[in-house]
């Protein structure tokens, strides 16, 4: 057997003789009755335990990898930036987090920065805003902070996303915004978006970056009138601006989790209708994939309204061919 230094101590009363045959063969012989194929055998793993490396001990002082520490997720009512998330001429609903947008006319590609783009016919755009819902405006409110936490409760019960996240104390805070906006694509028809700002507060951090979540769903829908969206209290609307925000908040979660690679082999140039613009735009993007049928796709803030990510339901937006 083989011992610890490599010494062969005895091979259990097991003889071997090599001779060499006159046909230039190595052949042998063995006694003991132990066949020869068990010998080489049992020198082969010797040879081989010999040859393994040991295993690299624990070096005093090391740990184990720990995960990542909680976050916490604490919806808030701030408002929005009218600096940078928000175009001219929209009109908010008093006392609410609903913006209405895509009545506005003129501008131009000012209209699609905050409020440093431009400042030219913002008083009218915003009163053309306010007539277009003055008789509904009250079915249009919702409470997006109290939905969204409740939303992120079941969410993370469910298990998917581990200890990463939670509502308790938690040193890390992933501080959202959310609001609506509720964009006209022509006279009478709406697109209504779910928006979530985010800011990740850390140690390391403590003046993080925006990055913001845009999410719609459906085609556009008349607003008022026999089966609008504002008819019965706003039921249809709260019904839908209920699953943009879930899906939202679930994309948020995995981005911030597992951020989407972006990079410029993944960017993409679309066409098709955006949040607060009432007409469709082109824009060039990061593909970041799918999240189930909808399509993910980041367009670089900077000061855009709609910079972000924009989570689009198929068909909304066209992919142009590479020029």
């Amino acid at each position: 057997m083989l011992d610890g230094q490599g010494e062969i101590r005895s091979l259990t009363a097991v003889t071997v003789r090599l001779f060499v045959r006159g046909d230039g063969w190595v052949s042998s012989r063995t006694s003991g009755g132990t066949s020869m194929h068990k010998v080489m055998f049992a020198l082969i793993a010797g040879a081989s335990a010999l040859a393994a490396p040991a295993a690299a001990a624990p070096e005093a002082g090391d740990t184990p990898a720990q995960a990542p520490s909680p976050t916490r997720v604490v919806y808030v009512d701030e408002g929005m930036s009218r600096m940078s998330d928000l175009p001219m001429g929209v009109h908010r609903i008093p006392d609410s987090n609903v913006i209405v947008s895509g009545h506005q006319k003129g501008g131009g590609i000012g209209m699609l920065f905050g409020i440093v783009g431009v400042a030219i016919q913002s008083s009218a755009n915003a009163s053309g805003g306010t007539a277009k819902v003055r008789d509904v405006q009250d079915d249009l409110r919702f409470n997006a902070t109290a939905k969204a936490t409740e939303l992120t409760g079941a969410i993370l019960a469910d298990g998917k996303f581990g200890q990463r996240f939670t509502l308790q104390a938690a040193d890390n805070i992933l501080n959202v915004v959310p609001y609506i906006v509720i964009t006209f694509q022509n006279e009478t028809e709406v697109r209504p978006y779910i928006v979530l700002k985010t800011k990740l507060f850390t140690a390391a951090d403590q003046s993080p970056k925006a990055q913001k979540y845009f999410c719609c769903e459906g085609k556009a829908l008349p607003l008022s009138g026999p089966g609008g969206l504002a008819e019965n209290g706003g039921a249809g609307l709260k019904t839908l601006l209920a699953a943009e925000l879930d899906t939202a908040i679930r994309v948020m979660l995995q981005d911030r989790a597992q951020p989407y690679t972006r990079n410029k082999d993944t960017r993409i140039t679309v066409k098709g209708y955006l949040p607060f613009v009432g007409k469709p735009f082109k824009m060039k993007g990061y593909d970041l994939g799918k999240y189930n049928d909808y399509a993910l796709l980041d367009f670089p803030s900077g000061m855009l309204v709609f910079g972000g990510v924009n989570i689009a339901e198929p068909g909304a937006l066209e992919v142009l061919p590479p020029k």
